[in-house]
């Protein structure tokens, strides 16, 4: 895959969305709001094209049973339209790839014209880039329900150069009247080349025995092929790799029994962390430590460690502040047993339990995970060995922390975020949003830490008015704000709570001082002064 990024989201009549909503997503992608705003739903947009593509059928365009679990296409569709026949979601993907030219040139087995490709395709720079360019993709798919069947109304693909900042020849595949789909590039249609759909993606073939090499359909075939094919296998990937962890957790048993196959994934509540950890804990990981304060404020991290990952979940524990160390206690024939400070799991609160999984996701989630090197790196020197970028997100991490360690998450999120992952994290804890604002705010003015929180933060504030959400994306300031506004009922309650405290503290002393002055008028005084 060729360091795909996710770069945009956007939905249409999807679930809440009535309209076009577009979320941006960065390195750290923070969700706010209310509950039953629609945050989750911006996630099971992206969950419910992962189990999709999943799904071992290619002509099931939307497989309705996963993470996002639905009976009908109406059910994910605004406003629950009657009847069998109605427009459903929309969703749009924006990514960044690296596509090799020269590969995708060779992929037919012979290189074609490069000027007759740029006459006709459009695309002029291939005379000229031959090796590795940058591409933003935008991939628009629409469904429809058609006599109560889930099927592809129409796609769109767009395509930038990001170096160039040229925006590439668009296709348009939509639905034909007697059956199958239509190929456009650009404004003209291309009745040579064939469309077949692996569920949402489409697959073309031309008949080259009948379209000759110089033929302008086969420009049209050959730049699909240069600026879409490789893409769109990066999309695959991006979503079969995006890992996510819901707010719900499994109960820890007292003997866990042991995984049949190493898991990859910790699951979508956790269950399979403890898994995870047992037969994947001499495995390598790479992880930066959760940022420090120091008297200069807190900085970057520089360090890239190697670790086993046992080791390396209690090395992130020890600096999040959790003194007690987890270990890992086989029973013969039977299971092991995970233990925390020599007790039990399901003794120790559902704090640690709930950390568990979360903590695993950020160290599973490695672009290098399981595999060499053994040494510890420089930072960049990991970015640069890293081939993918791998994509998370999780709901409510913070459920059962304490404050202090809800803050701490924003320091072990910074780091990860960092060091090959993007995080989209759904949360309702202020502690961590005003570690984040303060992280910003202590940064020396000017230092690498303070650009790239301002860079590469995003918070999301999810409303909803009407019964129809709403996103406003927002980032963060050198002093500690939030550019556009505050959430609302977010990181102003503790604020006004405070004030609320602090003026009902001084009516009641004021009145407390005025009913002690009314008691001594009429206390008698045997002096008679």
């Amino acid at each position: 895959m060729g360091r795909a990024e996710l770069k945009r989201l956007t939905v249409e009549r999807f679930k809440s969305y009535r309209d076009p909503t577009v979320l941006e997503l960065a390195p750290m992608t923070l969700l706010l709001g209310r509950n039953n705003s629609g945050k989750s739903t911006l996630i099971q947009a992206l969950l419910l094209l992962k189990q999709t593509l999943a799904y071992p059928r290619a002509d099931v365009p939307l497989h309705l049973e996963g993470a996002v679990d639905a009976l009908h296409l109406r059910e994910l569709t605004f406003g629950r339209p009657e009847g069998k026949d109605f427009q459903g979601p929309r969703i749009e993907l924006v990514w960044e790839s690296e596509v090799d030219l020269s590969a995708a040139l060779q992929a037919n087995g012979r290189s074609p014209d490069l000027d007759n490709l740029a006459r006709h395709s459009g695309i002029w720079w291939i005379v000229h880039d031959t090796d590795v360019v940058r591409l933003e993709t935008t991939f628009t798919v629409s469904f429809q329900s058609q006599g109560g069947s889930v099927v592809v109304d129409d796609i769109d693909l767009g395509s930038l150069h990001l170096i160039h900042q040229t925006t590439n020849p668009a296709v348009k595949i939509s639905q034909a009247k007697s059956s199958g789909y239509r190929f456009r590039w650009q404004r003209s249609h291309a009745d040579h080349i064939a469309v077949e759909l692996d569920h949402f993606i489409p697959v073309i073939s031309i008949d080259k025995q009948t379209v000759g090499p110089r033929h302008r359909q086969r420009t049209y075939y050959n730049g699909f092929k240069i600026l879409y094919e490789q893409p769109l296998e990066d999309l695959r990937q991006l979503l079969a790799d995006f890992h996510y962890l819901g707010s719900t957790r499994t109960l820890p048993p007292s003997i866990y029994r042991p995984a049949s196959v190493p898991p990859l994934e910790v699951g979508v509540s956790g269950q399979y962390a403890a898994q995870m950890l047992h037969s994947r804990k001499a495995d390598l990981v790479h992880f930066t430590s959760p940022l420090e304060l120091r008297d200069g404020g807190p900085v970057l991290p520089e360090v890239v460690f190697s670790r086993p990952l046992q080791e390396a979940f209690n090395f992130v524990l020890q600096n999040l502040g959790i003194d007690a160390e987890l270990n890992i206690e086989d029973v013969a024939d039977v299971g092991f047993r995970i233990l925390f400070g020599g007790f039990g799991l399901q003794h120790v609160g559902h704090g640690v339990s709930y950390l568990l999984p979360t903590v695993l996701l950020g160290l599973s989630s490695d672009p290098l995970r399981f595999r060499e090197p053994v040494e510890d790196l420089s930072l960049s020197d990991y970015v640069n060995m890293c081939t993918t970028i791998q994509h998370t997100a999780t709901e409510e991490p913070e459920s059962h922390l304490h404050p202090k360690l809800q803050a701490r998450l924003a320091h072990w999120f910074v780091a990860l975020a960092t060091a090959g992952r993007r995080l989209i994290v759904e949360t309702h804890s202020d502690h961590l949003v005003r570690r984040l604002r303060g992280l910003i705010a202590r940064s020396p003015s000017g230092s690498e830490l303070e650009k790239w929180l301002a860079k590469n933060v995003v918070i999301a504030e999810i409303e909803q008015e009407d019964g129809c959400s709403k996103v406003t994306c927002m980032r963060l300031t050198e002093p500690g704000g939030i550019v556009e506004h505050w959430p609302a009922d977010f990181m102003d309650e503790a604020a006004e709570e405070e004030r609320s405290i602090y003026y009902a503290g001084l009516e009641k002393e004021d009145d407390e001082s005025a009913t002690y002055a009314a008691d001594t008028d009429f206390v008698h005084d045997p002096s008679g002064e």
